[in-house]
């Protein structure tokens, strides 16, 4: 067993046959996997290695050569014969250049992988250049070979699903999705019909969406707002973002994603219903969980609806003043963490038809999702 990167629990790949793909995989799509799969029907295993420097194209996407490796170790984790390594190429010199250099690591990174070191090894590259490239320096020693892959059975390209990833939306290995999903928040005091255009909103897309996670944890413990204490709200931010996440990752995402409500909602609840010191001991976890959510599109419904108890929000105060007040605390916060430049604010007015605007602010919101996110939700 090994003991660098790698997949944790897998043995070093046996055989006397080992295939080698590599690239920049920014991001890994179908035909990368045909091209992996291939590769691994010819050869008793394959060793995947994604390659890139600080500042490459992935790089520059959010998508560094870490986040790559760990993305494709999740992908192929179910596959014994599929091994997972990354060559940073940060202290070599830049291609062409680096040549001699990439290509002594590769080596050495394709065998720290393998148990058999005299196994026939071939590199596998879908360009006819970096196939006498690597012929020219790879050891002379009968051990190593390199095959030039078709390429035109599944014609698509990272660059293409890097310029319109929506529209190369099937072509995206589904673990990389998570990294090009629109995400879009609703927001609002209680009693604004957030959670039911939410759910419109998603099956108008035919999105996955999350609920309020709140809701759910406050009915099953049978604790009302006031009696929330800090081990609460530390389940109430971890539960919503969970929740949140699952959509993110869920088969049926379709590159748009849909939350009813987010960690600055919670972090409202907490502001108004704990005692200060104990808010304070959530601010840390506050922060990092808003960090790492990187909502693309906020909606915040006003308290412009006629207030209704459902029974959930055991507000001790309903009337407009005190929602007012949530929705005013709620700006401050969005503000407060860099998202005012994301946030849409739905206050279309309807008319005789529909005189709580219910139906105003549902098109108001498809604008906003088409024009913010690129998403075709307007089916156009």
């Amino acid at each position: 067993m090994r003991t660098f990167a790698g997949n944790l629990y897998k043995d070093d790949l046996e055989g006397e046959k080992i295939g080698v793909f590599f690239g920049t995989l920014a991001p890994m799509h179908v035909g990368h996997q045909a091209e992996i799969y291939k590769a691994a029907a010819l050869n008793d295993g394959v060793v995947v290695i994604a390659s890139g420097y600080t500042g490459d194209r992935g790089d520059q996407m959010g998508l560094s050569v870490e986040k790559r490796f760990r993305y494709l170790r999740e992908a192929f984790s179910d596959e014994t014969a599929i091994k997972v390594d990354y060559i940073n190429e940060d202290n070599i010199p830049q291609m062409p250049a680096g040549w001699d250099e990439w290509t002594r690591i590769l080596v050495q990174t394709v065998k720290r992988n393998v148990v058999n070191q005299h196994a026939k090894i071939t590199f596998y590259t879908g360009e006819a250049e970096y196939k006498l490239d690597l012929e020219k320096r790879l050891p002379q020693t009968g051990q190593f070979t390199v095959s030039l892959m078709d390429r035109t059975v599944l014609k698509i390209s990272a660059t293409a699903i890097r310029e319109n990833p929506i529209g190369n939306w099937d072509y995206i290995n589904r673990v990389f999705r998570r990294h090009f999903t629109k995400k879009v928040t609703v927001m609002g005091s209680a009693s604004t019909g957030k959670s039911t255009l939410v759910r419109r909103l998603a099956r108008t897309s035919n999105s996955p969406f999350s609920e309020e996670y709140a809701r759910e944890y406050q009915e099953r413990s049978n604790v009302s707002d006031d009696e929330l204490v800090v081990k609460d709200y530390i389940r109430l931010i971890q539960g919503q973002y969970d929740a949140n996440s699952k959509e993110i990752n869920s088969p049926a995402n379709n590159g748009l994603t849909i939350f009813d409500t987010d960690a600055m909602v919670t972090k409202v609840y907490a502001d108004l219903w704990l005692r200060k010191e104990d808010s304070r001991q959530l601010k840390p976890l506050f922060d990092n969980t808003i960090s790492e959510e990187l909502i693309d599109l906020i909606l915040i419904i006003p308290p412009v609806t006629p207030y209704t108890n459902d029974g959930f929000r055991n507000m001790d105060n309903t009337d407009d003043a005190s929602r007012w007040a949530f929705h005013n605390e709620l700006m401050r916060v969005i503000e407060n963490y860099g998202f005012m430049d994301k946030v849409v604010l739905l206050d279309a007015k309807g008319d005789s038809e529909d005189p709580d605007g219910y139906y105003a602010r549902y098109l108001q919101a498809l604008d906003a999702i088409q024009e913010k996110t690129g998403f075709n939700i307007k089916h156009l």
